[in-house]
């Protein structure tokens, strides 16, 4: 008897197909609603600002890497919230106590250092302004959304025992997008974090990073008011 072999392979495009038009509605689905929360908050922030701002005062801190190197920028910001959700601010922020990196060291021996290790420091300094929208806001937490674009100056320092190279860029132009998390530690205190990148619209190959913040916020209006309060009801009661 002759041997027979049954081959069988299935025909994959009978599924592409359909998996395909299934693909592009899911995408179309998402599309819309997507389009459908942006045009939905951008009318939740017309409306918060037909609202009376509240203002504030923070502290801010980035850890930010500059062209493979860390570096640490303190920072304060102040502006008004409006309708507990949407807020409009000034910040202004520079680098501290940053560290040198080797970033060449060819001639000494493994774990040690000679007059040819070359050092790198990078060095920071922008004011900014932002818009920072909070898509949730409960009792203790808040997640939050802030959107900033700035001017400043910035500097690159590259430099051995015998030599220094110091290079320095004027205009810088950077755009920061984040999210943001923070707890209610008082009623008068908070503390965050977040996570986001820089993208610089000058030298942005020197510029652009990714950065993580640490930070406070005091609810200065808050205090001021209570403040008031507090005086108002003890002047009645004299």
């Amino acid at each position: 008897m002759g041997k027979y072999q049954l081959n069988y392979s299935p025909n994959i495009c009978l599924f592409c197909c359909p998996l395909k038009k299934l693909f592009l509605i899911v995408v179309f689905l998402v599309n819309i609603a997507l389009h459908a929360q942006v045009r939905n908050m951008f009318d939740t922030i017309k409306y918060d600002f037909t609202k009376r701002g509240k203002f504030f005062v923070g502290l801010d801190g980035k850890n930010n890497i500059v062209g493979d190197l860390k570096v640490k920028m303190f920072g304060v910001q102040c502006g008004y919230l409006f309708n507990n959700r949407t807020s409009l601010y000034l910040g202004f922020y520079n680098t501290y106590g940053n560290n040198s990196y080797i970033v060449e060291n060819n001639t000494a021996p493994q774990g040690k250092v000679d007059s040819n290790t070359v050092y790198a420091t990078y060095g920071m300094g922008y004011f900014n302004f932002g818009i920072e929208y909070m898509f949730h806001n409960s009792r203790k937490w808040r997640l939050s959304v802030p959107i900033a674009t700035g001017l400043g100056a910035g500097k690159y320092i590259r430099q051995s025992k015998s030599t220094l190279y110091e290079n320095r860029y004027p205009g810088i132009v950077p755009i920061e997008f984040s999210i943001n998390a923070s707890y209610k530690l008082k009623w008068w205190l908070w503390v965050g974090g977040g996570l986001g990148t820089r993208i610089s619209l000058s030298h942005s190959h020197e510029f652009n990073g990714p950065f993580y913040t640490f930070g406070l916020q005091i609810k200065t209006g808050t205090i001021i008011r209570k403040a008031r309060e507090a005086y108002k009801e003890y002047q009645e009661m004299r």
